[in-house]
């Protein structure tokens, strides 16, 4: 079954996790897609990142293991709630 997911209805936002003074871990959807980052102080604050298209998530799941259960339930259903026909919190 192929999803369909408005992407318009996906509200831009940011997540941040692991925070320390080295860095942090993230997720934003400011893109049209999630981006999930590495930022670290370091060389003048270095962010490695890879982009993961939303069907790909609902599928396959995150990106990084390291993504906290709030952060994942919060970006799970704000996906879900672009999915057309569809609401959130169908796991």
């Amino acid at each position: 079954m192929d999803l369909i997911i408005d992407r318009s209805r996906i509200p831009q936002r940011e997540w941040k996790w692991d925070e320390t003074e080295i860095g942090h871990e993230g997720v934003n959807t400011f893109d049209g897609c999630l981006k999930w980052f590495t930022y670290r102080h370091a060389n003048g604050g270095n962010t490695l990142s890879v982009e993961q298209s939303y069907e790909d998530f609902v599928r396959d799941g995150p990106l990084k293991d390291s993504i906290p259960a709030d952060v994942m339930v919060e970006l799970y259903d704000n996906v879900m709630s672009a999915v057309s026909g569809g609401g959130g919190m169908l796991f």
